[in-house]
Protein backbone atom coordinates (compact mmCIF):
# COMPACT_ATOMS: atom_id res chain seq x y z
CA UNK A 1 0.00 0.00 0.00
CA UNK A 2 1.22 3.18 -1.03
CA UNK A 3 1.09 6.83 0.61
CA UNK A 4 -1.34 7.79 -1.72
CA UNK A 5 -3.50 4.92 -0.84
CA UNK A 6 -3.07 6.10 2.88
CA UNK A 7 -3.89 9.24 2.58
CA UNK A 8 -6.81 8.30 0.75
CA UNK A 9 -8.20 5.94 2.95
CA UNK A 10 -7.46 8.55 6.10
CA UNK A 11 -9.24 11.36 4.08
CA UNK A 12 -12.11 11.65 6.14
CA UNK A 13 -11.39 10.27 9.58
CA UNK A 14 -11.59 12.87 11.42
CA UNK A 15 -11.22 13.45 15.51
CA UNK A 16 -11.87 16.30 18.04
CA UNK A 17 -9.01 18.54 18.25
CA UNK A 18 -6.60 17.83 20.87
CA UNK A 19 -4.08 20.56 21.99
CA UNK A 20 -1.03 18.19 22.43
CA UNK A 21 -1.14 16.57 19.03
CA UNK A 22 1.90 17.14 17.49
CA UNK A 23 1.86 14.69 14.91
CA UNK A 24 -1.04 12.13 14.16
CA UNK A 25 -2.35 9.91 10.97
CA UNK A 26 -2.63 13.41 9.16
CA UNK A 27 1.36 14.04 9.09
CA UNK A 28 2.54 11.69 6.30
CA UNK A 29 5.56 11.08 8.92
CA UNK A 30 7.02 7.84 10.99
CA UNK A 31 5.00 8.09 14.23
CA UNK A 32 2.89 9.90 16.40
CA UNK A 33 3.63 12.26 18.99
CA UNK A 34 1.88 13.68 21.93
CA UNK A 35 2.78 16.55 24.19
CA UNK A 36 2.92 15.38 27.93
CA UNK A 37 4.55 18.72 29.06
CA UNK A 38 7.10 21.42 27.98
CA UNK A 39 9.55 18.96 27.93
CA UNK A 40 7.77 15.36 27.38
CA UNK A 41 7.26 14.14 24.26
CA UNK A 42 5.24 10.32 24.20
CA UNK A 43 6.40 8.92 20.91
CA UNK A 44 4.62 6.00 19.63
CA UNK A 45 4.42 3.96 16.32
CA UNK A 46 3.11 0.36 14.89
CA UNK A 47 5.09 -2.07 12.56
CA UNK A 48 5.05 -5.42 11.37
CA UNK A 49 6.75 -7.70 8.85
CA UNK A 50 6.49 -10.84 6.91
CA UNK A 51 9.45 -13.34 7.41
CA UNK A 52 12.24 -11.61 5.23
CA UNK A 53 15.03 -14.51 6.16
CA UNK A 54 14.55 -18.53 6.70
CA UNK A 55 16.36 -18.09 10.22
CA UNK A 56 13.41 -17.44 12.77
CA UNK A 57 16.09 -16.20 15.43
CA UNK A 58 17.43 -13.17 12.91
CA UNK A 59 13.76 -12.82 11.21
CA UNK A 60 12.64 -11.53 15.12
CA UNK A 61 16.26 -9.18 15.34
CA UNK A 62 15.28 -7.88 12.16
CA UNK A 63 10.96 -7.14 12.67
CA UNK A 64 12.24 -5.69 15.86
CA UNK A 65 14.76 -3.49 14.70
CA UNK A 66 12.95 -2.21 12.17
CA UNK A 67 9.73 -1.05 14.08
CA UNK A 68 11.83 0.32 16.63
CA UNK A 69 13.11 2.77 13.96
CA UNK A 70 10.50 4.73 13.71
CA UNK A 71 11.32 5.65 17.12
CA UNK A 72 14.71 6.77 16.63
CA UNK A 73 14.10 8.59 13.25
CA UNK A 74 11.97 11.07 15.79
CA UNK A 75 15.16 11.61 18.02
CA UNK A 76 13.13 9.80 20.48
CA UNK A 77 14.59 6.81 22.98
CA UNK A 78 12.41 3.52 22.78
CA UNK A 79 10.46 2.79 26.67
CA UNK A 80 8.46 0.45 26.54
CA UNK A 81 6.35 -1.99 23.55
CA UNK A 82 4.10 -4.47 22.97
CA UNK A 83 4.73 -7.50 20.29
CA UNK A 84 2.38 -8.47 17.62
CA UNK A 85 2.30 -12.09 16.59
CA UNK A 86 0.23 -13.18 13.44
CA UNK A 87 0.80 -16.76 13.82
CA UNK A 88 0.95 -19.01 11.12
CA UNK A 89 0.52 -22.43 12.65
CA UNK A 90 0.73 -24.29 9.31
CA UNK A 91 4.42 -24.07 8.34
CA UNK A 92 5.83 -22.04 11.73
CA UNK A 93 6.21 -24.65 14.66
CA UNK A 94 6.21 -23.85 18.20
CA UNK A 95 9.84 -23.81 18.69
CA UNK A 96 10.73 -21.35 15.65
CA UNK A 97 8.01 -18.82 17.23
CA UNK A 98 10.05 -18.74 20.50
CA UNK A 99 13.10 -18.26 18.09
CA UNK A 100 11.29 -15.50 17.02
CA UNK A 101 10.30 -13.92 20.05
CA UNK A 102 13.79 -14.55 21.57
CA UNK A 103 15.31 -12.32 19.01
CA UNK A 104 13.22 -9.51 19.06
CA UNK A 105 13.60 -9.32 22.94
CA UNK A 106 17.53 -9.52 21.91
CA UNK A 107 16.93 -6.36 20.17
CA UNK A 108 14.52 -4.67 22.99
CA UNK A 109 17.13 -5.50 25.46
CA UNK A 110 19.86 -3.92 23.14
CA UNK A 111 17.38 -0.70 23.13
CA UNK A 112 16.92 -1.08 26.68
CA UNK A 113 13.10 -0.92 25.84
CA UNK A 114 10.93 -3.18 27.96
CA UNK A 115 8.74 -5.80 26.58
CA UNK A 116 5.05 -5.17 28.60
CA UNK A 117 3.08 -8.04 26.91
CA UNK A 118 1.71 -8.45 23.38
CA UNK A 119 -1.16 -9.61 20.93
CA UNK A 120 -1.28 -12.67 19.09
CA UNK A 121 -3.97 -14.34 16.36
CA UNK A 122 -3.31 -16.84 13.80
CA UNK A 123 -2.96 -15.79 10.55
CA UNK A 124 -2.39 -17.80 6.71
CA UNK A 125 1.05 -15.70 6.47
CA UNK A 126 3.37 -14.98 9.18
CA UNK A 127 4.22 -11.85 10.69
CA UNK A 128 5.50 -10.60 13.73
CA UNK A 129 6.64 -6.99 15.09
CA UNK A 130 6.13 -4.75 17.87
CA UNK A 131 4.20 -1.45 19.25
CA UNK A 132 6.75 1.11 20.56
CA UNK A 133 6.20 3.51 23.09
CA UNK A 134 9.18 6.27 23.30
CA UNK A 135 9.98 9.38 25.25
CA UNK A 136 11.58 12.56 23.84
CA UNK A 137 12.68 14.81 27.27
CA UNK A 138 14.34 17.57 25.63
CA UNK A 139 11.03 18.59 23.65
CA UNK A 140 13.04 18.39 20.35
CA UNK A 141 11.73 16.11 17.56
CA UNK A 142 12.16 15.85 14.04
CA UNK A 143 10.14 15.61 10.75
CA UNK A 144 10.47 14.36 7.92
CA UNK A 145 9.74 17.13 5.44
CA UNK A 146 11.56 19.96 7.27
CA UNK A 147 14.66 20.24 5.54
CA UNK A 148 15.47 23.70 4.05
CA UNK A 149 17.44 25.07 0.55
CA UNK A 150 21.20 24.05 1.09
CA UNK A 151 20.98 20.90 3.97
CA UNK A 152 23.36 17.76 3.10
CA UNK A 153 20.82 14.23 3.25
CA UNK A 154 22.98 11.62 4.68
CA UNK A 155 22.32 7.92 4.77
CA UNK A 156 23.62 5.66 7.80
CA UNK A 157 23.02 2.10 5.69
CA UNK A 158 23.01 0.60 2.40
CA UNK A 159 20.71 -0.02 -0.01
CA UNK A 160 19.18 -3.09 -1.56
CA UNK A 161 18.03 -5.22 1.22
CA UNK A 162 14.40 -5.89 -0.77
CA UNK A 163 16.74 -7.46 -3.62
CA UNK A 164 19.17 -9.63 -1.98
CA UNK A 165 16.12 -11.08 -0.03
CA UNK A 166 14.01 -11.67 -3.15
CA UNK A 167 17.65 -13.95 -4.53
CA UNK A 168 17.29 -15.34 -1.16
CA UNK A 169 13.86 -16.75 -1.63
CA UNK A 170 14.57 -17.51 -5.48
CA UNK A 171 17.82 -19.86 -4.81
CA UNK A 172 19.88 -17.00 -6.58
CA UNK A 173 21.78 -16.24 -3.60
CA UNK A 174 23.29 -18.67 -0.50
CA UNK A 175 21.96 -16.90 2.79
CA UNK A 176 25.01 -16.44 5.32
CA UNK A 177 24.46 -15.03 8.49
CA UNK A 178 27.38 -13.09 8.05
CA UNK A 179 26.51 -11.51 4.73
CA UNK A 180 26.26 -7.29 5.29
CA UNK A 181 22.92 -6.88 4.85
CA UNK A 182 21.99 -9.34 7.32
CA UNK A 183 24.22 -7.40 9.51
CA UNK A 184 22.95 -4.43 8.24
CA UNK A 185 19.10 -5.33 9.09
CA UNK A 186 19.63 -6.33 12.39
CA UNK A 187 21.45 -3.35 13.36
CA UNK A 188 19.71 -0.63 15.11
CA UNK A 189 19.59 2.65 14.29
CA UNK A 190 19.66 3.81 18.10
CA UNK A 191 23.37 5.30 17.76
CA UNK A 192 22.98 7.15 14.29
CA UNK A 193 19.86 8.38 16.35
CA UNK A 194 22.01 9.52 19.28
CA UNK A 195 24.43 11.14 17.53
CA UNK A 196 22.40 13.04 15.37
CA UNK A 197 20.80 14.54 18.83
CA UNK A 198 24.03 16.48 19.28
CA UNK A 199 23.57 18.21 15.73
CA UNK A 200 21.27 20.82 14.21
CA UNK A 201 18.77 18.51 12.36
CA UNK A 202 16.48 19.59 9.93
CA UNK A 203 14.62 16.39 8.74
CA UNK A 204 14.75 12.77 9.47
CA UNK A 205 13.37 9.48 8.15
CA UNK A 206 14.26 6.40 7.60
CA UNK A 207 14.22 4.24 5.04
CA UNK A 208 11.76 1.41 4.46
CA UNK A 209 9.09 0.19 2.49
CA UNK A 210 8.85 2.94 0.06
CA UNK A 211 12.79 2.82 -0.91
CA UNK A 212 15.12 5.35 -1.31
CA UNK A 213 13.43 7.29 -3.38
CA UNK A 214 10.18 7.20 -1.74
CA UNK A 215 11.24 8.00 1.32
CA UNK A 216 13.15 11.30 -0.03
CA UNK A 217 10.10 12.56 -2.09
CA UNK A 218 8.72 12.63 1.67
CA UNK A 219 11.32 14.60 3.32
CA UNK A 220 10.66 17.63 -0.32
CA UNK A 221 8.59 20.20 0.72
CA UNK A 222 7.17 23.71 -0.80
CA UNK A 223 10.54 25.39 -0.73
CA UNK A 224 12.94 22.62 -1.95
CA UNK A 225 13.81 19.59 -4.38
CA UNK A 226 16.40 17.31 -3.65
CA UNK A 227 19.56 16.04 -5.92
CA UNK A 228 20.59 12.43 -5.34
CA UNK A 229 24.08 11.92 -6.23
CA UNK A 230 24.05 8.33 -7.59
CA UNK A 231 27.44 7.36 -7.96
CA UNK A 232 27.77 8.46 -3.56
CA UNK A 233 24.62 5.47 -2.83
CA UNK A 234 25.87 3.32 -0.66
CA UNK A 235 24.97 -0.56 -1.92
CA UNK A 236 25.43 -3.87 -0.66
CA UNK A 237 27.42 -6.34 -2.24
CA UNK A 238 26.09 -7.87 -5.34
CA UNK A 239 22.84 -5.78 -4.90
CA UNK A 240 23.30 -4.50 -9.19
CA UNK A 241 24.56 -7.36 -10.66
CA UNK A 242 20.61 -8.88 -9.41
CA UNK A 243 19.22 -6.28 -10.60
CA UNK A 244 20.37 -6.90 -13.70
CA UNK A 245 19.22 -9.89 -13.89
CA UNK A 246 16.12 -8.87 -13.07
CA UNK A 247 15.86 -10.28 -9.74
CA UNK A 248 13.42 -7.45 -8.22
CA UNK A 249 10.85 -8.12 -5.74
CA UNK A 250 7.05 -6.77 -6.72
CA UNK A 251 7.29 -3.83 -4.26
CA UNK A 252 10.12 -2.33 -5.65
CA UNK A 253 8.34 -2.36 -8.73
CA UNK A 254 5.69 -0.66 -7.14
CA UNK A 255 7.81 1.74 -5.41
CA UNK A 256 9.03 2.39 -8.93
CA UNK A 257 5.38 2.81 -10.76
CA UNK A 258 3.81 4.67 -7.94
CA UNK A 259 6.89 7.29 -8.04
CA UNK A 260 8.84 7.98 -10.77
CA UNK A 261 6.59 10.64 -12.23
CA UNK A 262 8.26 12.73 -9.34
CA UNK A 263 11.96 12.18 -10.19
CA UNK A 264 14.27 13.17 -13.08
CA UNK A 265 16.93 10.33 -13.55
CA UNK A 266 19.94 13.26 -15.67
CA UNK A 267 22.07 10.44 -16.29
CA UNK A 268 20.58 7.00 -17.03
CA UNK A 269 21.42 5.80 -14.32
CA UNK A 270 20.58 2.06 -13.26
CA UNK A 271 17.65 3.79 -11.12
CA UNK A 272 15.45 0.57 -10.11
CA UNK A 273 17.51 -0.58 -7.12
CA UNK A 274 16.71 3.26 -5.72
CA UNK A 275 13.09 2.20 -5.63
CA UNK A 276 13.76 -1.26 -3.80
CA UNK A 277 11.59 -1.71 -0.80
CA UNK A 278 13.93 -1.69 2.26
CA UNK A 279 13.34 -3.76 5.85
CA UNK A 280 14.77 -2.30 8.39
CA UNK A 281 16.88 0.20 6.61
CA UNK A 282 18.94 3.20 7.13
CA UNK A 283 18.10 7.20 8.43
CA UNK A 284 17.94 9.73 5.74
CA UNK A 285 19.32 12.27 7.95
CA UNK A 286 19.60 16.16 6.45
CA UNK A 287 21.88 18.75 8.25
CA UNK A 288 22.98 22.07 7.47
CA UNK A 289 25.83 22.03 5.12
CA UNK A 290 27.93 23.61 7.49
CA UNK A 291 27.56 20.38 9.91
CA UNK A 292 27.86 17.93 7.02
CA UNK A 293 31.21 16.37 7.49
CA UNK A 294 31.60 17.16 11.22
CA UNK A 295 28.59 15.06 11.55
CA UNK A 296 29.53 12.31 9.42
CA UNK A 297 32.82 12.22 11.25
CA UNK A 298 30.95 11.71 14.46
CA UNK A 299 28.99 9.06 12.90
CA UNK A 300 31.76 7.40 11.89
CA UNK A 301 33.13 7.61 15.61
CA UNK A 302 29.57 5.97 16.90
CA UNK A 303 30.26 3.28 14.61
CA UNK A 304 27.62 4.03 12.22
CA UNK A 305 29.63 4.37 8.23
CA UNK A 306 27.42 7.47 7.02
CA UNK A 307 27.23 8.62 3.69
CA UNK A 308 26.54 12.35 2.40
CA UNK A 309 24.27 11.41 -0.77
CA UNK A 310 21.97 14.09 -1.35
CA UNK A 311 21.08 17.66 -1.22
CA UNK A 312 18.51 20.09 -1.18
CA UNK A 313 18.05 22.84 -3.92
CA UNK A 314 15.71 25.10 -4.53
CA UNK A 315 12.16 23.78 -5.80
CA UNK A 316 12.29 22.89 -9.40
CA UNK A 317 9.60 20.67 -11.84
CA UNK A 318 10.76 17.35 -10.27
CA UNK A 319 11.05 16.70 -6.43
CA UNK A 320 13.80 14.54 -7.46
CA UNK A 321 16.93 14.82 -9.90
CA UNK A 322 18.95 11.61 -9.93
CA UNK A 323 22.93 12.91 -10.78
Amino acid sequence: MGPADLKQITANLNQPYYKNILMDFKNNDDCGIFKIDEHTLLVQSVDFITPIVDDAYLYGQIAAANSLSDIFAKGARAHTAMSLLMWDKVHIEVDEVKEILQGGLSKLIESECALLGGHSTNDKEQKYGLSVTGIIQDGIFWKNNTASVGDIILLTKPIGSGIISTAFKNDKLVFDKSLEVITSMTTLNLNASLCAKKFPVSACTDVTGYGLIGHLIEMVNQNISIELYYNQIPFFDGVLGLADLDIIPGGTHENKKVFQSQVKNTGCFKDIVCYDAQTSGGLLIAVPEKNAFEFKNALSNSGVQAHIIAKCIPKKEYKIYIC
